[in-house]
C-alpha cells in the first residue's frame, strides 16, 4: 500500500497536480476566427499613406498645325502664389519634341533598342534635327550610346502620375495625381529559447506618399 501512494504522489508532482487550481475559461464560440484574422492581419502588410501634396492650376490651350501638335497655357503655384509659362511642341508623325531657341527650330527624338539577349543592356539613339528660320539652312544630326538599364527599385519607391476625368473622358477638367509606391520588404525573425525556436514571417509598411495633386484645364 505505502508503495503504491509513493507512485501516485511521484506521477502527481510530474504531472503539476495538487498545486493550486488555475481558473478554466470556457472558449468562445468566435475565438478560433479572431486567432485566424490576427495571423493573417500580421502576415499582410500595413497601408501608410502620407498626404501633404503641392497644388497647382495647370491651364493649357492645344493648337494642331502641320503634323505637329501645340500646347501653350501656365501653371500656377497655389502654395507660391505664381505663375508660370508653359509650352511644348510635338510632332506628331514621329512623336518627337520641337524647341524654338532663337532663329532655330528643333525637332529632338530619342529611341531605345535593346541589345541582343542582354536584358540590361540598351541603346539609346538620339535624331537632332534643326531648321535656322532665317536663312533656312537645314541640319541633322545623330548619336548613338549604350547605357546599361537597371533594375527597378520598388523599395525605395516607384513614381506614378495618373489623370482622373472630372467632367466625362471628353471633358477639359481633370484632377492629375502624383504620387510615390514604396513596397515592403518581407520580415523574417527568428527567436531561439534553449532547445525550442519560433520564426515570425511578416511584412513591413506599404507607403504611398501623394506628393502633387494638379487641376487640369485642356482646351
Amino acid at each position: 500500500m505505502r508503495l503504491l501512494l509513493l507512485l501516485c504522489a511521484i506521477t502527481c508532482a510530474n504531472a503539476k497536480i495538487g498545486a493550486s487550481p488555475s481558473k478554466v475559461r470556457p472558449l468562445a464560440s468566435d475565438e478560433p476566427k479572431q486567432s485566424w484574422r490576427q495571423q493573417l492581419n500580421d502576415a499582410l502588410p500595413h497601408v501608410q499613406v502620407r498626404i501633404a501634396p503641392l497644388t497647382h492650376l495647370k491651364v493649357r490651350k492645344n493648337v494642331e498645325w502641320l503634323r505637329t501638335r501645340l500646347s501653350i497655357g501656365a501653371d500656377y503655384s497655389t502654395q507660391r502664389g505664381l505663375w508660370k509659362l508653359q509650352y511644348a511642341w510635338e510632332d506628331t508623325f514621329i512623336g518627337g519634341r520641337m524647341v524654338l531657341k532663337g532663329t532655330e527650330l528643333q525637332l529632338h527624338k530619342a529611341w531605345v533598342l535593346t541589345l541582343g539577349t542582354a536584358a540590361n543592356l540598351a541603346a539609346t539613339l538620339r535624331l537632332r534635327a534643326a531648321l535656322d528660320l532665317r536663312n533656312m539652312r537645314t541640319s541633322c544630326r545623330f548619336g548613338f550610346r549604350t547605357e546599361s538599364q537597371g533594375a527597378i527599385n520598388i523599395v525605395d519607391g516607384v513614381d506614378l502620375v495618373k489623370r482622373l476625368p472630372l467632367d466625362g473622358q471628353d471633358g477639359h477638367a481633370k484632377l492629375e495625381v502624383k504620387l510615390r509606391v514604396a513596397f515592403p520588404q518581407p520580415d523574417l525573425n527568428v527567436e531561439n529559447f534553449g532547445d525550442e525556436g519560433n520564426v515570425y514571417v511578416g511584412m513591413g509598411e506599404l507607403e504611398i506618399d501623394v506628393d502633387e495633386m494638379n487641376l487640369c484645364l485642356d482646351w
